[in-house]
């Protein structure tokens, strides 16, 4: 146990996320997180109030306890699903594991600190999503010091059990896919079977239990019976309900007996892990590095072909789509997140029989000229969330590592290579789109002109998100990384695109939701507006981009 503590802490001092040891980087993290609190306040704001309409509602049927449980249950579900992406990575992809498997170090030891190193980095994107709901239920409910306490407790132990979870699901499908010449093909292969397996557990879980759950058994369970409601909502992580129960009985000795359940139930899943990954880990790390190439005669017009001239804008693009294609970590956090994007946000639908049939009659509310306009706003919106989280363009000259100053030495004007990095996000970006206009028009049957007009209205949207995640990059580039997730998973410039998306949606969701605008109004401002801001920072990224491009030291 000791060698796995020291290995965790020399893996978190190497890094170069929020938890590296770096000296001097001290004030710069907490300039960052300022900053991401200023950015994010009116998001967190408006989080904190919907919290508390739902626990006033919730709370005159005696039932305040689901709203822990169902903020439990949402947190442990992103954790597993994001999860798949982090482990995969983390565990095989990383570039210390060639230097690590030598060592006279037990798969245990590293199985372990590689988990708690993950396991760090999945409380941030928790802490934004659970700390708010915890903080306002105890204010709300007038929690002694001993909630907050047992909260503190049951936050540090949440993600335990869906991180293990995705631990043994991506160690499974490594493991099985050893064989074969392309491991990185069967390794891609096998994680987007992972993930679509874990997105048709939890639409199968949720269809079956709206199917047993009527509107009257349900309104019977929580009359009867006191926190039903809760055992509904943690159905899919019932651990989650001992977490819950905690909290909420926190003021009598029940709570503590329901916190160390927890507790308990966490770590048997811990334990569970060691006993497995021990005899899994290490097969299907083994010969990580190792790649096999096609061997194939080329004819001489395939050969000018593959080296004929072509535009340098064209020839960086086409490189950029392969390092993201050929990478693990890339495509699985680039690449295959602007595909599911639009299914997870229609999987509220797929999980319930007659979830079509309700949806659409909200694609009625979109015949109206002043609601297909709101609609337009937040397509517009989502839009941008789904370009930036994709993290491609905020991201373009950090994937180059220490292999970025090759640019330099190429005859090709910088501005000229900036444009490239910018193409392969603004493609995935209008991707996403399409995909999410085709669910919409699938569930929704909005009028075709709404999709359209949507489309239309959003791509000058995408390329400004785009061009401002490649000036974010250009002005703090992390070139220092040992493993390609570091690049995409830890890097911050993808949380200054993310402020820059709400700084962006927020004003435009409330001024659409408080004028009203009509379709085609809203439409052509947000076209013209965006057009004319592109044109702007294309400009700059023309003139300051090769300087700032320039000024980049190793």
């Amino acid at each position: 146990m000791n060698r796995t503590w020291l290995l965790t802490k020399m893996l978190m001092k190497n890094g170069s996320g929020l938890w590296s040891g770096k000296r001097g980087s001290g004030w710069k993290k907490l300039l960052m997180i300022l900053l991401m609190a200023v950015a994010f306040f009116p998001l967190m704001s408006g989080y904190v109030m919907g919290v508390i309409g739902l626990y006033d509602g919730l709370a005159a049927s005696g039932q305040e306890s689901a709203l822990l449980g169902m903020g439990m249950a949402i947190a442990c579900l992103g954790i597993l699903f994001f999860g798949i992406f982090y482990v995969l990575t983390v565990y095989y992809y990383s570039q210390d594991v060639e230097h690590l498997l030598p060592l006279p170090l037990k798969p245990s030891d590293i199985l372990g600190a590689k988990f708690l190193v993950t396991l760090a980095y999945e409380y941030v994107p928790t802490a934004f999503l659970l700390l708010p709901l915890l903080i306002t239920y105890g204010v709300k409910s007038g929690a002694g010091p001993l909630y907050y306490l047992y909260a503190a407790v049951v936050f540090l132990a949440l993600p335990v059990i869906p991180l293990v979870i995705a631990s043994l699901l991506a160690m499974l499908f490594m493991r099985v896919t050893i064989l074969g010449k392309s491991r990185d093909r069967f390794r891609l292969i096998g994680g987007v079977i992972g993930i679509a397996a874990v997105l048709g557990f939890q639409i199968v879980i949720h269809r079956n239990s709206a199917g047993r759950d009527s509107v009257e058994q349900l309104t019977q369970m929580i009359l009867s019976e006191n926190n039903a409601l809760l055992s509904l909502v943690t159905r899919l992580f019932p651990s989650t309900k001992l977490g819950a129960m905690a909290l909420a009985e926190s003021g009598v000795l029940a709570g503590l007996g329901y916190l160390l359940a927890f507790l308990l139930v966490s770590a048997a899943f811990a334990a569970a892990f060691v006993l497995l990954g021990d005899r899994l880990y290490l097969k299907g790390v083994m010969g990580i590095a190792e790649t096999a190439a096609k061997r194939r005669c080329v004819s001489g017009e395939e050969f000018d072909k593959l080296t004929g001239r072509r535009s340098p804008v064209l020839a960086f693009a086409a490189k950029e789509w392969k390092v993201l294609l050929r990478t693990p970590a890339y495509f699985l956090n680039c690449v295959l997140s602007c595909f599911l994007w639009p299914l997870l946000m229609f999987i509220p639908v797929l999980s319930r029989p007659d979830g079509f049939a309700t949806v659409r009659e909200w694609g009625q509310f979109l015949q109206e000229d002043a609601a297909a306009g709101i609609g337009v706003a937040v397509a517009f919106a989502l839009a941008l969330f789904m370009t930036s989280a994709n993290s491609v363009s905020t991201t373009a000259i950090s994937r180059d590592g220490q292999t970025f100053f090759v640019n330099k030495y190429l005859p090709v004007p910088y501005a000229q290579i900036i444009a490239a990095k910018v193409v392969p996000g603004t493609v995935l970006g209008i991707l996403s789109m399409l995909l999410m206009c085709a669910a919409a028009g699938l569930v929704l049957h909005p009028p075709v002109q709404f999709l359209l007009l949507a489309l239309l209205a959003s791509l000058p949207g995408i390329v400004f998100i785009n061009l401002i995640g490649i000036i974010i990059d250009l002005r703090m580039p992390k070139l220092d990384w040992d493993s390609e997730q570091k690049a995409v998973k830890q890097n911050w410039n993808t949380l200054f695109s993310m402020a820059a998306v709400v700084v962006t949606a927020a004003p435009t969701l409330f001024l659409a939701f408080q004028g009203k605008p009509s379709l085609y109004g809203i439409s052509l401002t947000l076209f013209v507006l965006f057009a004319v801001l592109d044109l702007v920072l294309c400009r700059a990224l023309v003139t300051k981009g090769p300087e700032w491009m320039d000024k980049i030291q190793s």
